[in-house]
């Protein structure tokens, strides 16, 4: 498997998050983030990061994001394959340490860690 997120892991539209949301199999949450996780035919994880508006404004939100894209990115061997794993990250004052411990977190509680 690759090191980096190539375009087939990424969730991409409103249509794929959706679905996901609507049938979700495997939940957790925590302080400052929660997952959603559903288990996809493909052999690959697809991954994705909805930031809430009280993040802050876009720079937060954007940063939010890259954080947990990054965090997913070097996590990604230490996830199950086959499921489609969406993350929402709520406002706060969290660095990159605290982010890191709340995914670890939160794939160990959904079960989806190997």
């Amino acid at each position: 498997m690759r090191k980096n997120l190539i375009r087939k892991e990424r969730l991409r539209g409103g249509g794929e998050i959706d679905e996901i949301f609507k049938n979700p199999e495997r939940m957790s949450r925590c302080k400052g983030a929660r997952l959603v996780a559903r288990h996809n035919k493909l052999r690959i994880n697809r991954f994705a990061v909805i930031p809430t508006k009280k993040t802050g404004n876009a720079v937060n939100r954007n940063y939010a994001k890259r954080i947990f894209r990054e965090i997913y990115r070097n996590l990604k061997f230490e996830i199950r394959d086959g499921y489609d794993i969406v993350v929402i990250a709520y406002g706060g004052e969290y660095k990159y340490i605290e982010r890191k411990e709340q995914f670890t977190y939160l794939i160990r509680k959904a079960d989806i860690a190997k």
